[in-house]
């Protein structure tokens, strides 16, 4: 039925339709679709076979001739947009824009302002210019003792040595995966137990309950999609597992604010992209009435955009390799792959 549609359309008949259709259709920006990265676009260091053709489709490659409003979101982190996006480029070999590109972490922006006079220990990438942003290994160079099973790794922050029993660390913010779970556990866990951020002093007992300081974790995924055919741990399992060391130690729950997805900001963050698209495509700045998620990770990608009220779509290209929908956190519509993501949701949203 699909190939008689398209017969009909090269015909003169269909060339003369489209033609009204795409003078009227491509004004406005109904719709558009946000994708993830591992286990939709790539994996590991590899495109997924049709990414490419996914994205040209979006582009104006179909039919219609019609661009869609669409940002790259990732639970992914430890670079910029920038370096991210030219990453994702070179891979995909199609261009993605930094200002098509969201990040676990880029909703964090909104912390800089925060903590920019601030001493902030940094895990698992870089800081958005925080003007004194530290890494494990730069308190590992203070003082190596600290994490007395490795020598310390190469590559320290360009940053001036601290005294850190004399300059107080006022917030960890967790960009990225560790590289070294039991290090990063332990110098954070050390911060936590501090005096007032000062490394090397214990907060007294009584402070304890009213006063930690501050934690962020960009990534909430329990596991992701690399090369590797079983998935792999992610911060989220970094989390968890230091949760329960923090409640071994110190008899507390640990208090620490979450980004990413599932959660809210990484999705607002997004609609502010998409709206940004649509202005660029159509010339108006505002957010398409439906919006598509498609994802590989049950329990992030679809659950995120279910909660927020978007188009969920789950792939088998990664983390999900389920024969049907997932039980848990069932998507609104099930692909192969991103491609035929992309075409069902132009067929719904176009009538063909």
């Amino acid at each position: 039925m699909f190939a008689s549609k398209l017969r009909y359309r090269n015909g003169i008949v269909g060339r003369k339709l489209l033609s009204l259709h795409h003078l009227y259709s491509t004004q406005t920006c109904t719709y558009g679709i946000c994708l993830d990265i591992d286990g939709v676009l790539i994996k590991g260091n590899q495109a997924i076979p049709r990414a490419k053709k996914a994205l040209e489709f979006l582009s104006g490659e179909n039919v219609l001739q019609k661009k869609i409003p669409f940002v790259v979101l990732s639970n992914g982190g430890g670079l910029t947009e920038a370096k991210k996006a030219e990453s994702l480029t070179n891979m995909i070999n199609f261009p993605i824009s930094p200002k098509q590109l969201v990040l676990a972490h880029s909703p964090m922006r909104s912390l800089v302002s925060k903590y920019q006079d601030s001493l902030v220990l940094i895990v698992g990438g870089a800081g958005y210019s925080c003007a004194e942003a530290v890494i494990p290994n730069d308190i590992m160079r203070w003082e190596p003792t600290i994490w007395p099973y490795a020598s310390i790794m190469q590559g320290s922050s360009e940053t001036p040595e601290y005294d850190f029993s004399k300059q107080a660390i006022q917030a960890i913010m967790m960009f990225h995966d560790s590289r070294d779970w039991g290090r990063d556990m332990q110098i954070m866990l050390d911060v936590l137990q501090s005096k007032d951020g000062y490394i090397g002093t214990l907060i007294p007992e009584a402070e304890e309950i009213l006063h930690q300081i501050p934690l962020y974790f960009a990534n909430p995924d329990f596991v992701w999609s690399t090369e590797f055919p079983i998935p792999r741990f992610g911060q989220g399992a970094f989390r968890i597992a230091f949760a329960r060391l923090f409640e071994e130690a110190t008899g507390k729950k640990l208090k620490y604010e979450l980004f990413g997805k599932p959660e809210t900001p990484i999705y607002r963050y997004a609609e502010s992209l998409l709206a940004d698209q649509a202005y660029e495509i159509c010339k108006r700045h505002t957010l398409p009435k439906h919006i598509y998620a498609v994802g590989d990770n049950p329990a992030a990608d679809i659950a995120g955009a279910n909660a927020h009220n978007w188009n969920s779509i789950l792939v088998r290209t990664g983390v999900f390799q389920g024969k049907d929908n997932d039980v848990r956190f069932p998507a609104d519509h099930v692909a192969q792959d991103v491609f035929e993501a992309v075409e069902y949701m132009f067929h719904k949203e176009e009538g063909r």
